[in-house]
């Protein structure tokens, strides 16, 4: 069995049993953060990607990390509108603390949940250091909801066209992805067409429709810059705030682009050097360009799966659907690590 075949077993036997309601919050807490790295486990719970955050560009969101943040940086400057933003209950976790001399500059971000002592923190919003108790997630059981997100969402049928490079306002010439929904664009992508030097990837939709693209391929590079109707948005501007790209099979994916667009990669180490924008969800973050907040605020309403069911599930309800399905995950964590 393929993986991608895997990823419609893990689909199928999850959508008949649950329903998605739309306007619900993407990603569940980890919708309030810039960067978030949950980290893998085996079948036996034990740790493979410790879920750790090393990059030292500025973060203009909320960062947290299963285990720890390594780098110091500036986080939190830039919160926006802020939809998902109450809830988090700090602007940095960093579950198993901070490393000695590393220093962070908390610059709106709010409080930091930090075990131990290591690390020094400038609060520039008045803010305070938590040691103990609750960083307010779960990463068990977050990790197991995104898992099979990024699974269903990757079933999905596709009602976006993929056309070949065509020459759009001279060179380069651009790999165009139309879509004609008011409501939901799904794309195919493989991963030679995401790594494309050649080609800037241009997104055609109507404006405020959804956006998912799922990107192919264990290992995964953007080429070049990610445009929508023509336009290439940077910064903390929210224009591209629908689009989500889901990297349901990848084990790395760099950007190395700008990019202002959401990833949810369950099973990948994020890296990269261009300018990003959006919720970035991974295994494990490495050293990155400058990171934007850009909240995901698309919704994946009543979807249309491959098996024609029609409905698609929150991650507050995958959390609750038993064993079964987290055992299902952790196969497809074991298949992917191969």
């Amino acid at each position: 069995m393929t993986i991608r075949s895997f990823l419609y077993l893990i689909a199928g036997l999850t959508i008949p049993v649950v329903v998605c309601h739309a306007d619900t919050v993407p990603f569940g807490v980890a919708s309030a953060y810039n960067l978030v790295a949950l980290g893998t486990v085996d079948s036996n719970g034990n740790q493979v990607i410790a879920g750790t955050i090393g990059t030292n560009a500025d973060v203009t969101g909320r960062v947290a990390a299963a285990d720890m943040v390594l780098t110091g940086t500036t986080i939190g400057s830039s919160l926006n509108a802020d939809p998902y933003g109450s809830l988090a209950s700090f602007g940095l976790v960093s579950t198993n603390g901070l490393v000695a001399g590393q220093t962070f500059n908390m610059n709106g971000g709010g409080n930091v949940y930090a075990p131990g002592t290591n690390g020094n923190i400038n609060f520039n919003d008045g803010g305070h250091r938590v040691t103990s108790g609750s960083s307010g997630i779960d990463f068990t059981s977050l990790r197991s909801a995104l898992d099979l997100q990024t699974a269903v969402l990757n079933g999905l049928a596709a009602n976006g066209v993929v056309g070949a490079p065509t020459p759009m306002g001279g060179n380069p010439s651009w790999l165009v992805l139309q879509g004609t929904s008011p409501t939901l664009n799904v794309f195919d992508l493989t991963a030679a067409q995401f790594a494309d030097t050649n080609h800037n990837i241009d997104i055609e939709v109507p404006v405020g429709s959804t956006v998912i693209v799922n990107v192919a391929g264990t290992n995964v590079t953007l080429g070049t810059g990610l445009y929508v109707n023509g336009v290439q948005n940077s910064g903390d501007s929210q224009t591209d705030a629908n689009i989500l790209f889901n990297f349901a099979g990848a084990q790395t994916v760099a950007i190395d682009a700008q990019f202002s667009a959401s990833v949810l990669a369950p099973f990948a180490v994020l890296s990269g050097n261009g300018q990003m924008a959006g919720n970035f969800i991974a295994a494990q973050i490495g050293q990155t360009g400058e990171v934007h907040n850009m909240e995901f605020t698309g919704s994946f309403g009543n979807t249309n799966p491959k098996d024609g069911s029609g409905v698609t599930p929150e991650p507050s309800t995958l959390a609750l659907m038993g064993t079964g399905l987290v055992s299902l995950s952790a196969l497809l964590r074991r298949r992917l690590q191969a």
